[in-house]
């Protein structure tokens, strides 16, 4: 089992978040308590920024918790400053689903690491 992994880091114009392991709704919480305010020295200066969303392990313990992380993540705010999204998802059918059915050439969706974030450093918007 993936060890859980709540955090977000942020090195220049790239934010990286992690929500992985067995996932509750108060971890949900948690892990957008520093992701808010990560996106939120952004948005407070206008600037835009690359995100890393690493949702690679991610069990969540009740579907409830699902509804928790779209609502939260899902902000307006938070994906109009976003000049590429890369997800990082296992592989599977949820994955080859969302890379066939994406229509958003800033939006990318990955089963590793190394491509996604290749993506992302090379998007120019």
């Amino acid at each position: 089992m993936t060890e859980k992994n709540v955090h977000t880091e942020v090195v220049g114009d790239l934010i990286v978040t992690h929500l992985i392991g067995k996932i509750k709704v108060e971890d949900v919480n948690d892990w957008f308590n520093g992701f808010e305010l990560v996106c939120q020295q952004f948005i407070s200066e206008d600037r835009q920024f690359r995100l890393l969303v690493d949702r690679k392990g991610y069990i969540p313990d009740h579907f409830s918790v699902q509804k928790e992380w779209k609502d939260k993540f899902f902000n307006e705010s938070i994906l109009k400053h976003s000049k590429a999204i890369a997800f990082l998802l296992e592989e599977g059918e949820i994955l080859n689903y969302l890379k066939e059915s994406n229509t958003k050439e800033s939006v990318g969706f990955f089963d590793n690491y190394e491509q996604a974030f290749k993506w992302l450093i090379g998007y120019s918007q």
